[in-house]
């Protein structure tokens, strides 16, 4: 295993998350030849295929899936600790030092919030870093971080750790459009019996699986079975394969478009939010001007019968 480079894991990443050799290349820096040449050397190396070709680009294998879902935690604490060790003396005051999830639709809403803050702090630098979940929460309560921005569910309460919700997002029902459920404009909702719900294995997650059983009683049926999937790229894998079904936002689809199809939720179990969450004690007075400049959004009333 020694003639396996950090390079191809690198170059194997990429082409996992964009399924095409073109795009990867480019991301890359480096030509498509090469790309292809370095992921044969890899499977080569590992005696396993990690990807199919076909019409649009590449896809996954099962031992393309599972090296993705085992490679890609370990090599974001690997490049967290590089930066952290180029950040380790970088406190300038005119810094704000922000953590987002890997998410779509919680980097939109980290960009979208702090416009305002922005346009009054043109000299103020914004260090963004994008972390998976679990590596988020520990950067902010170590102090790595001056806040983050995530998702409620599976937040949980930490002491010192105050938070603001900053966009209320939508809940759907995702299933690959391979699925025929899927060929209908309207969804037979209460087949999905039938079906296996996915969701995050993610411990902390406990309330986020809560929420999509409750929100499938509501909608009128029980799931046949209950899968845990690794991370989020195993997770979007699996529902755009076939395999099953998902409570999710409307990001599950970003990442493969037209091949996973959503149908949103009218009245879900809890409502999902993004957030932003910051040290209570210890804070600059930039971070707290930061922090005085997103404004929050509210829950909705609930009127009691």
């Amino acid at each position: 295993m020694t003639d396996i480079t950090l390079q191809q894991i690198e170059i194997f990443l990429t082409v996992a998350e964009q399924l095409n050799l073109s795009e990867a290349a480019k991301d890359l820096f480096i030509n498509q030849s090469a790309v292809s040449r370095w992921i044969r050397r890899l499977e080569q190396s590992l005696n396993k295929k990690l990807f199919h070709r076909n019409n649009r680009g590449v896809e996954l294998t099962e031992h393309g899936e599972f090296l993705y879902a085992e490679l890609k935690p370990m090599y974001q604490k690997l490049s967290e600790t590089l930066q952290n060790m180029r950040n380790m003396y970088d406190t300038k005051d005119d810094i704000l030092r922000i953590g987002c999830l890997d998410s779509t639709e919680v980097i939109h809403a980290l960009k979208t919030a702090v416009k305002g803050f922005e346009h009054s702090h043109p000299d103020t630098l914004l260090k963004i870093e994008l972390f998976n979940f679990n590596d988020l929460r520990e950067a902010l309560v170590c102090g790595k971080l001056d806040c983050i921005v995530t998702y409620s569910l599976g937040f949980g309460e930490y002491w010192n750790i105050a938070t603001k919700r900053i966009k209320k997002l939508d809940t759907y029902i995702g299933i690959s459009a391979k699925n025929p459920l899927a060929a209908e404009p309207k969804l037979r909702v209460k087949e999905l019996r039938n079906e296996t719900l996915y969701l995050l294995s993610v411990a902390e997650m406990k309330d986020a699986e809560i929420r999509a059983i409750e929100t499938c009683k509501r909608m009128g049926f029980i799931p046949k079975d209950i899968k845990y999937m690794t991370s989020f790229f195993a997770w979007e894998m699996a529902i755009k394969n076939g395999r099953g079904f998902s409570i999710c936002g409307k990001n599950m689809s970003d990442r493969f478009k037209s091949d996973i199809k959503l149908y949103p939720i009218k009245n879900p179990y809890q409502d999902q939010y993004v957030i932003l969450a910051w040290r209570q004690n210890g804070s600059s007075e930039l971070v707290k001007e930061f922090i005085q400049s997103i404004n929050e959004v509210k829950s909705p009333v609930q009127i009691l019968a």
